[in-house]
């Protein structure tokens, strides 16, 4: 519908000429993105050229689209006006327009006019913030306008400059206007003479009930008479819609009764009908009946008769499907307890597992313990190898100040201590001897000692490998081991389902046989009492044809009818039981559906039971997997403090060397320099 207005719109704009404003070409694509229905064409704040309203006019001739129209504060021009007025004039769709704010006076206030006397759908108008007072020529044909209009209810006319002439122009025109509810004449120049006019106007109109005239300069005792007087005015107003709503009711009730009571009688006169027909067919079933009861007596007791054997024989099947239903609850119990069992036995395996883990951490944190208690040994001996290489350098600074200061005592005391230097360096380089023998010596024994530490580390590490090989083989045996007893599991319910299901449908199929066997009973029941039927009417013929004899034997026939009375009673105690009988049957039949029912439910509880089972070892599985995950993750962990430990010793290892290394080299250059 938006979309249609647009496009007229558009189409317009290029018959007239006319460049289309965008404003209202997004108001538009807005209301087509909002809604699809009854929407409100708001076009205030715009500035709209004459030529657009009056294509827009010509828009709304035909629209249904719009249900209210608003043009507040747009400065229409008087040509604007026109145009809008000439195409809503024939708009029969906008219930309320809104043109509050354009400085509408003149001949734009006679084209209103002129759209009120035409257009038959405007319930509301406002016109707030306008001239239309300041001409009461042009105030007049508005009023004429509002007098004729059959639709308006709600007129708003604030700051208007509307004087009392022009009031008394608008009071002239409500007196003859019946259908307007509401008038707002709010701060404009209505003076005494127009609240007289207005007074005298209210006592001849009745349907005005809401008028606001504050700020007129209306004097108090006026003011309060007209406001008596739409006070006056509602009151009757709401007695009026009151009263209409209560006819409206009343005629309803009433109609409801005429109808009640025609289709009460109907009623009454096709039950009379009925009666009449059925004593008719009574009289001639009471003719029909009596040669015929007692050969129907006898064929109704073969037919109870047969209908008893059918009765034991289903109390028999009832009592094998009982034993089968005793049966099927023993083997059900008897799931049960195996599923218990093998619940505990998975309990138990699980409790074993976790302690043979437990002990497996023991025995690995006992091992871990005992090689840090060897590292610390190892540590204590390297802090013990430091310390003696500290002192050797201690050993080594002091020679050096012994040497410079014997050099200086040579280089003072000159050749009369050649000899003694001589002998001192001999000494010294013997005592050097000796010490670079007792460091090999020392070196030899402590890489000894590292090859042995690295030999007993590499042993272990193989066999905490092994041992963490054996530990992944048997978690993988146990992952095998879990997977093929869940795979067993849900083989066996599976084939308890399918052998359940089959004992079932056999049930089905041996009842709905019952049933069809029942039902053919039935049938040829049916198809007996039809051939009584026509043998009824072929003796019906034949009464026809006897009924001279009959008139010579009524004495025999009073006879016959007590003893016909005799034998209906007879056979309406017999066909009581039958009918207990049967009712007997059907509530057997009922049980075996009730114990059907029973046995579903079961079979729903078993299936529960098994998922939850089902959902209990898949989560006992998942914990399982889980702890498998944490041991993996504690073994590379493990792993990882192994291959930190091994470069730990590999780097103090190549301390140690380079320390040597460093004290040897240094040794020799002292050496080299003597």
């Amino acid at each position: 519908m938006m979309e249609d207005f647009r496009h007229i719109y558009i189409r317009l704009c290029k018959d007239h000429h006319v460049d289309p404003q965008e404003c209202v070409l997004e108001k538009l694509k807005s209301l087509e993105k909002k809604s699809t229905g009854k929407a409100i064409l708001d076009l205030s704040t715009n500035s709209l050229s004459p030529k657009t309203c009056a294509v827009l006019g010509k828009a709304l001739v035909a629209d249904r689209t719009f249900i209210e129209i608003k043009f507040s504060d747009c400065m229409l021009a008087e040509d604007a006006v026109k145009g809008l007025a000439q195409g809503l004039a024939f708009n029969t769709f906008c219930r309320k327009l809104d043109l509050k704010g354009n400085n509408i006076r003149g001949a734009s206030t006679e084209a209103l006019g002129k759209m009120l006397r035409q257009n038959k759908t405007l319930v509301s108008m406002c016109l707030e913030w306008n001239g239309m007072g300041m001409l009461d020529s042009s105030f007049a044909v508005f009023c004429d306008g509002v007098g004729s209009s059959t639709s308006l209810m709600a007129l708003d006319l604030r700051n208007n400059q509307i004087s009392h002439d022009s009031v008394i122009e608008l009071a002239a025109a409500l007196k003859r206007n019946v259908h307007l509810k509401a008038l707002d004449l709010r701060w404009n120049n209505c003076g005494l003479l127009g609240g007289r006019a207005l007074l005298e106007m209210l006592q001849s109109n009745k349907t005005l009930s809401r008028l606001e005239i504050a700020g007129n300069n209306i004097p108090s005792d006026v003011s309060k008479s007209i406001e008596t007087a739409v006070q006056n005015n509602a009151d009757r107003q709401a007695i009026v819609e009151e009263n209409l709503k209560r006819t409206q009711t009343m005629a309803k009730h009433i109609r409801n009764v005429e109808q009640d009571r025609k289709l009460q009688l109907n009623d009454l006169l096709t039950t009379l009908d009925e009666q009449e027909t059925l004593l008719r067919k009574s009289k001639r079933a009471s003719t029909e009946q009596i040669g015929n009861l007692q050969f129907a007596l006898d064929e109704r007791k073969g037919a109870f008769n047969s209908l008893a054997a059918k009765l034991s024989m289903a109390e028999t099947e009832l009592a094998l499907s009982e034993q089968k239903v005793s049966d099927f609850n023993s083997t059900v119990n008897r799931l049960k307890a195996e599923m218990q069992e093998m619940a505990a036995n998975h309990v138990n395996d699980i409790r074993r597992e976790k302690e043979e883990r437990a002990n497996e951490d023991l025995k690995f944190l006992k091992e871990i313990s005992e090689l840090q208690d060897k590292n610390t040994q190892l540590q204590t001996k390297v802090e013990d190898l430091d310390r003696k290489c500290r002192q050797q350098q201690e050993q080594v600074y002091d020679l050096r100040e012994h040497l410079t200061h014997a050099q200086s005592e040579v280089t003072l005391k000159g050749s009369q201590f050649e000899e003694r230097i001589t002998q001192e360096k001999a000494r010294h380089k013997e005592a050097m001897r000796d010490q670079d023998q007792y460091k090999q010596k020392e070196m030899a024994r402590l890489k000894q000692e590292g090859e042995d530490m690295e030999r007993i580390l590499r042993e272990r590490i193989s066999k905490l490998e092994q041992h963490r090989l054996d530990m992944e083989e048997e978690i993988s045996r146990l992952k095998a081991t879990n997977v093929a007893d869940k795979l067993n599991n849900e083989e066996q319910v599976s084939s308890l389902k399918h052998r359940l299901k089959s004992e079932e449908e056999q049930r089905h199929v041996q009842l709905e046989e019952k049933i069809r066997v029942l039902q053919t009973s039935k049938d040829e029941l049916q198809s007996h009492c039809n051939q009584q039927t026509a043998s009824l009417t072929q003796l019906q013929h034949r009464n026809s044809n006897l009924q001279l004899e009959l008139e010579n034997l009524k004495r025999q026939m009073q006879e016959l009818n007590q003893e016909l009375s005799q034998k209906n009673s007879q056979t309406y105690a017999e066909v009581e039981k039958v009918k207990v009988e049967l009712n007997k049957a059907l509530s057997k039949l009922e049980q075996e559906r009730s114990t059907q029912s029973e046995l579903r439910d079961k079979l729903a509880s078993v299936d529960s039971q098994m998922s939850e089972q089902l959902l209990k070892h898949r989560k006992i599985v998942e914990e399982k997997d889980k702890e498998i995950v944490t041991l993996e993750e504690k073994l590379k962990g493990r792993d990882l403090e192994l291959v930190r430990m091994r470069e730990e010793e590999a780097q103090r290892v190549q301390v140690l060397q380079s320390a040597i290394l460093n004290y040897v080299g240094s040794k020799q250059g002292v050496s080299s320099m003597h």
